[in-house]
């Protein structure tokens, strides 16, 4: 799978998310809860139906959020993005090195970026060695496409993702609704668009020649969740792109 692919899921992925945060907002997503509670489409099964209803058709009247959460819509829009790409090339180049520092360059064929919760902004980085790593089009899980105990490396702290995921905290502990999982899911995703940029101006840039062993993989994905592909290098001269 080329890079321009790649990318063109990638943007596919956040795009998605984006356009259906921005035809919504809080008080709609209560008034949804409501109508879906009532249709039957949500079964209550506790004996709390009605008082939830109540609550729903009162939350669903308030529209004191709504401009905060399309000012929130508004801050992804506004990101830095040129910035933020520049960041990146930086935190892998820094990971990188450490790669380089541990005298296994040669042996890695993979490398594995895995964040966890939102508001622990480090990544670990786990690379693995010679075989054949799968090829993702939608993020799933892999455990059992390719073999684990082939790791040759593990880096604790692997990129810092703080400057591209905005802090959501307003929109947590709203009653019936998770938003914030969302609007934090969409910084993630982003970040990724832009982490593969950052990889694409350091192979322009000749700085990914170094690994060896092609095809290689850079993958990431959340902890225990679905992994994704950010990056690809090819055992063929691949003409870079810019977007």
């Amino acid at each position: 799978m080329s890079n321009p692919k790649i990318l063109t899921l990638l943007k596919k992925q956040t795009g998605s998310l984006f356009e259906k945060l921005r035809n919504t907002s809080i008080s709609a997503l209560y008034k949804k809860e409501y109508q879906d509670i009532k249709a039957g489409r949500i079964v209550i099964l506790d004996s709390g139906e009605k008082e939830m209803l109540n609550d729903l058709k009162e939350l669903s009247k308030n529209t004191s959020l709504d401009s905060s959460f399309e000012s929130k819509l508004n801050e992804y829009l506004e990101l830095d993005n040129t910035r933020l790409i520049l960041y990146f090339e930086k935190e892998l180049g820094r990971c990188i090195n450490e790669i380089i520092a541990s005298g296994k360059l040669n042996e890695i064929q993979a490398l594995f970026i895995e964040y966890d919760y939102y508001y622990h902004f480090s990544s670990c980085i786990t690379c693995y060695g010679k075989q054949e790593y799968p090829e993702i089009q939608e993020p799933r899980y892999i455990s059992d496409e390719y073999n684990h105990n082939k790791q040759v490396l593990f880096l604790e702290n692997g990129v810092n993702f703080q400057p591209a995921w905005i802090d959501c905290e307003e929109f947590e502990n709203l009653d019936f609704l998770e938003v914030n999982y969302e609007l934090q899911r969409l910084f993630q995703l982003h970040s990724r668009v832009l982490l593969h940029k950052a990889f694409d101006n350091l192979n322009l840039a000749g700085k990914l020649d170094l690994f060896k062993n092609r095809p290689f993989s850079f993958f990431i994905n959340e902890h225990d969740c679905e992994i994704m592909a950010l990056y690809k290098l090819t055992d063929q001269a691949e003409q870079t792109y810019r977007t």
